[in-house]
């Protein structure tokens, strides 16, 4: 497997981004997955990331800056067939990597409050549940994480 950093334009990554809305779709219907749609923004990505197995993109992963001093892995996703391999491992490290270069010592990341193996995921790569922040604040659909990246 190899992981290549990737325009926000990358038709890779636009396909991949595409299955993980359909995914949120059948997840909690069209109504709630465009409510957050806004926080999703490719353009609003400081990095995106794809993983390939034998030139065929199977994840991608993505970070931004909430503000200067907030960054958010965004963007998460390993295609069904690749779950299980390690795949969103070696992206979320990816993303670590570049975030630390970028100058931050933490992530943070949201994703769905039933989202139970994205979280026991989430948790077994060091982060911690906190306090939902920013607009995520009081949304119990919502659950936010923090990992500091200064300990590995």
């Amino acid at each position: 497997m190899t992981i290549k950093k990737v325009p926000t334009n990358h038709h890779d990554l636009l396909s991949l981004v595409d299955e993980l809305n359909q995914f949120f779709v059948a997840e909690w219907g069209e109504d709630t997955t465009l409510s957050y749609a806004n926080h999703h923004n490719l353009d609003d990505m400081h990095a995106a990331f794809v993983a390939y197995e034998n030139n065929v993109a199977i994840g991608c992963a993505c970070w931004k800056l909430r503000s200067d001093t907030l960054p958010e892995v965004k963007r998460m996703y390993v295609k069904s067939d690749y779950r299980g391999a390690n795949v969103s491992g070696q992206l979320l490290e990816e993303i670590e990597t570049d975030i630390k270069k970028t100058g931050f010592d933490f992530s943070v990341l949201e994703t769905g409050s039933d989202m139970t193996q994205a979280i026991r995921f989430y948790e077994k790569q060091g982060y911690k549940i906190v306090p939902n922040f920013a607009e995520f604040i009081g949304d119990t659909l919502c659950v936010c994480l923090k990992k500091d990246l200064t300990k590995n």
